[in-house]
C-alpha cells in the first residue's frame, strides 16, 4: 500500500502544478488581450468608455505614464503606488499596496498581482492585473479534493488488493496444508493442482511432479533395503552354521575352513557392491573423466583369468582403444562382465574390442548356456539370478550386471546381450565413440 500511496501522492502532486501552470497561461493570456485591445483603442482614438472596463472579478486596467500618473482606472482594485513594472510589454507577478473596494467595504492591503502591461506610441502606459488568489484559491480547493479522495483511494486499493490476493492465493494456501499432511509414510498423496492457467497452478504441477520422484526414490531404497538385508542374511546364516557344527579338531574342519572362506568372500563382493550402488549411481553425480585404455583392461582380465582358471581366452578381436571415463567404474564394468563369463564358460571365453561410426563395441563371450531371450532384460535387475543355486555356488550375487548397466547409462552407452558364436551368451557393452581418444 505504500507504493500506492506514494504513486497517488506523485500523481496529485503533478496535477496540481499542471492545473496552477494552465490557470496561469489562461490567465496571462486574458491580461494580454486587454492590454492589446486597449492600447489598439488608444492608438486609433476609440470609445473612451471601453478603456477601463474590467473581465474578471478582482482585477483592474490602469492607464497612465510611466511615473505613475494615473489617466483613467477600472476595477476593483487600485494601485496605490506606482504599477508600472519594467521592463513594459512582459507579463510579471508584482507585490503592490493596492485599495481594494467590495461592496460595502474598502480594505488597503499589500498583495500579488499578476500584471501585463503595453505602451503606445506616444508613450501612454496600459496596465491589466488581477490577483494571483483567485488561482490559489482554485488550486487549493483541487488540492482539498486530493487529501480527500486519495486516502479513499488508497483504502479502497489496498481491500482490493487484499480480496484479489487472498482469492488468488486460496489455491497455494491449499497446497501448503496438504504439503503439511504428507510425510514419509505418505507420499503416494499428492497436492491439489487448481485449473487456473497460471504460475499457481504450474507450482502445483511441480510439487506432485517432485513428490512423484520422492515416492519413487523412497521405493527403490526400501526395495533396495529389503532385497540387501535378504541376500546378507544369507551366508552370514551358513557362517554361523558352520562355525557352529564344527569343532577346530574335527577331521572336516578343511573342509569347513574352505566353505566358511567361500561364504566370506560371497559376503566381502556383495558389501561391496552394495556399497558402490549406494554411494555412486542411486543418486546423479558428475563423472572425472580420464583416459581409459580399454584394450589395456581386456588383457589384464585375460592374464587373471589364465591364472587362476583353466579357460582359454581369446584376444584376437580386441583393437588398441582409448575412450574418457571414470577409470575405477569401467575397470568394475569390465571386472563384472569377465566374472560373469568365467563363472558360465565351460572351457573357452573371447574378448572383442572394435569402434564404429557411432560406439566403441566391448564385447565378451562363453561357450556356457547361454541366456534366454525371455530373461536378457532381467538379468540386469539387482539381485536377479536365472539359476539359484549355481548362483550361490559361484559366489554370484546378482548385483555385477546390474552395476554394468548403471556405469554403461552414466556414461551415455548401454549393455546387451545375444548369442555368441561360442554358443553361450555375449555381453556388448557400448560407449559414445564421441569419448574415445
Amino acid at each position: 500500500m505504500g507504493v500506492v500511496l506514494v504513486a497517488l501522492l506523485g500523481g496529485s502532486f503533478v496535477i496540481l502544478e499542471t492545473y496552477e501552470g494552465q490557470l496561469v497561461d489562461s490567465l496571462d493570456v486574458s491580461l494580454e488581450q486587454q492590454v492589446a485591445d486597449r492600447v489598439a483603442l488608444l492608438e486609433n482614438g476609440g470609445p473612451k468608455d471601453s478603456l477601463t472596463t474590467v473581465l474578471q472579478d478582482e482585477a483592474f486596467v490602469w492607464i497612465g505614464t510611466k511615473d505613475g500618473t494615473v489617466t483613467a482606472q477600472g476595477g476593483a482594485i487600485f494601485p496605490l503606488e506606482n504599477p508600472v513594472p519594467n521592463p513594459i510589454g512582459t507579463t510579471m507577478d508584482l507585490a503592490l499596496l493596492v485599495e481594494e473596494r467590495k461592496p460595502n467595504e474598502i480594505e488597503q492591503e499589500r498583495m500579488v498581482l499578476r500584471l501585463a502591461s503595453g505602451e503606445t506610441t506616444e508613450g501612454q502606459v496600459v496596465l491589466a492585473g488581477a490577483e494571483l488568489e483567485v488561482i490559489d484559491d482554485a488550486v487549493g480547493g483541487l488540492a482539498r479534493l486530493f487529501a480527500i479522495a486519495v486516502p479513499i483511494m488508497v483504502a479502497l486499493v489496498g481491500a482490493l488488493a487484499w480480496f484479489i490476493t487472498g482469492r488468488a492465493l486460496q489455491p497455494v494456501g491449499a497446497i501448503r496444508r496438504q504439503a503439511e499432511r504428507i510425510s514419509g509414510t505418505t507420499l503416494a498423496e499428492r497436492v491439489p493442482v487448481p485449473d487456473s492457467g497460471d504460475e499457481i497452478e504450474d507450482l502445483g504441477r511441480t510439487v506432485n511432479q517432485m513428490l512423484g520422484r520422492i515416492e519413487h526414490h523412497d521405493i527403490a531404497i526400501r526395495q533396495f533395503s529389503s532385497d540387501a538385508s535378504h541376500e546378507l542374511k544369507s551366508p552370514i546364516a551358513n557362517i554361523r552354521a558352520l562355525v557352529e557344527t564344527r569343532d577346530s579338531d574335527d577331521p572336516r574342519w578343511n573342509a569347513t575352513r574352505g566353505k566358511i572362506s567361500s561364504e566370506t568372500d560371497r559376503l566381502g563382493g556383495l558389501v561391496d557392491n552394495l556399497l558402490f550402488l549406494a554411494t555412486h549411481y542411486d543418486e546423479d553425480r558428475a563423472i572425472d573423466l580420464a583416459p581409459v585404455a580399454l584394450d589395456e583392461l581386456l588383457f589384464a582380465e585375460a592374464e587373471l583369468v589364465s591364472a587362476t582358471n583353466e579357460l582359454r581366452v581369446d584376444l584376437s578381436d580386441v583393437e588398441p582403444i582409448t575412450v574418457f571415463g571414470a577409470v575405477a567404474d569401467l575397470e568394475r564394468a569390465v571386472r563384472n562382465l569377465v566374472d560373469n563369463a568365467t563363472r558360465h564358460a565351460e572351457r573357452r571365453i573371447a574378448f572383442g574390442l572394435a569402434k564404429d561410426s557411432e560406439w566403441v563395441v566391448l564385447s565378451i563371450a562363453d561357450d556356457g548356456p547361454g541366456v534366454p531371450a525371455a530373461d536378457r532384460d532381467v538379468v540386469f535387475e539387482r539381485f536377479a539370478r536365472l539359476d539359484e543355486a549355481r548362483a550361490r555356488n559361484d559366489g554370484g550375487t546378482g548385483l555385477g550386471l546390474n552395476i554394468v548397466r548403471q556405469i554403461a547409462i552414466a556414461h551415455g552407452g548401454t549393455v546387451d546381450i545375444s548369442d555368441a558364436d561360442l554358443g553361450g551368451a555375449r555381453f556388448e557393452l557400448r560407449l559414445p565413440a564421441s569419448s574415445a581418444d
